[in-house]
């Protein structure tokens, strides 16, 4: 069956498509010495977007090894093993082994030379001299090619729940929509909220360093959660946060992105002891009215601001 999002129209290609298949399961408790049964049901998903990006980088793979090995091919040397680890690790770093079949042939030479230096003479010693030249002959295997880009974009799902709770789309959506912890990580390891490196040796100190990252990485989330489901349930979508394309648009802007916006907000504090802000740009508005926020927080109070 077809999957649609939502927020598809009628006339708009499907995301997807998939099947699902139910199946029982069976535990026997060791415990009580009775049989537990379950029922699970294993949805079968295939993603366009998700096939696109793979066959597409699979093929950039190939093309890097193929380019890889043909250089090898030119110069493979004298060394056999030396040549075989060579080979190997092209195929293992591009992710290709199953894609390329490698075959090592050798030919022997015979030569003869005089022994020692300079021109020879009548008296001069011959000897023989045998040289080994390898040869690296390469192949695609079109076969398995062919099939990892049939197998590109499926993707296996289990889950316990009917399919009266949850329906095959319904859960496509819910997994795409799902709440990721690696961001979190990834922030903390070299984003905008870097625990390390930690020059605190004091373990209180390192403690309360980790229990303040953790609030401001709340935030982040709540930040992001607040104004993507705003974007989601208006269909809008939010402009201007992208450096060198302002027309750019996204219905998921990261905490980074939101927060960038509001840098070019200054406060000035005038030589008669009054204080000033810069007013607020459209897109700012935007943001805090995404994030239910009044305007009112970077407004003052008129008192005190001189214009």
């Amino acid at each position: 069956m077809d999957i649609r999002l939502p927020q598809q129209e009628e006339s708009e290609l499907a995301v997807g498509k998939g099947f699902e298949v139910e199946l029982g399961r069976f535990w026997f408790n060791k415990e009580t010495n009775k049989w537990v049964r379950w029922h699970e049901r294993y949805l079968v998903v295939y993603s366009r977007s998700l096939a696109t990006r793979a066959i597409h980088g699979q093929q950039q793979r190939i093309n890097k090894a193929q380019n890889a090995l043909e250089k090898l091919a030119k110069k493979p040397g004298d060394d056999r093993e030396q040549l075989i680890y060579k080979v190997e690790n092209i195929l293992k770093r591009h992710r290709v082994k199953d894609f390329f079949s490698t075959t090592i042939t050798e030919q022997t030479q015979i030569e003869t030379r005089y022994i020692g230096r300079g021109r020879p003479s009548k008296n001069s010693q011959l000897e023989q001299v045998k040289k080994i030249h390898l040869q690296l002959h390469i192949e695609q295997l079109d076969h398995a090619i062919k099939e990892a880009e049939t197998l590109a974009g499926w993707r296996l799902y289990v889950t316990n729940a009917s399919a009266d709770q949850l329906s095959l789309p319904q859960a496509v959506m819910y997994y795409r929509d799902e709440w990721l912890l690696e961001p979190g990580f990834h922030r903390f390891k070299r984003g905008s909220l870097p625990a390390l490196p930690i020059y605190f040796k004091n373990q209180d100190r390192i403690s309360g360093l980790i229990f303040l990252l953790n609030i401001a990485l709340r935030v982040f989330t709540v930040m992001e959660f607040v104004v993507r489901q705003a974007l989601q349930k208006t269909g809008a979508f939010l402009s201007g946060i992208y450096d060198g394309n302002p027309k750019r648009k996204t219905q998921r802007p990261s905490a980074e992105q939101i927060l960038k916006a509001f840098c070019n907000i200054t406060l000035y504090f005038l030589p008669d002891f009054t204080i000033c802000v810069t007013p607020l740009n459209d897109l700012q508005c935007t943001i805090l009215s995404l994030m239910q926020m009044p305007e009112s927080l970077y407004l003052l109070d008129s008192k005190l601001c001189k214009t």
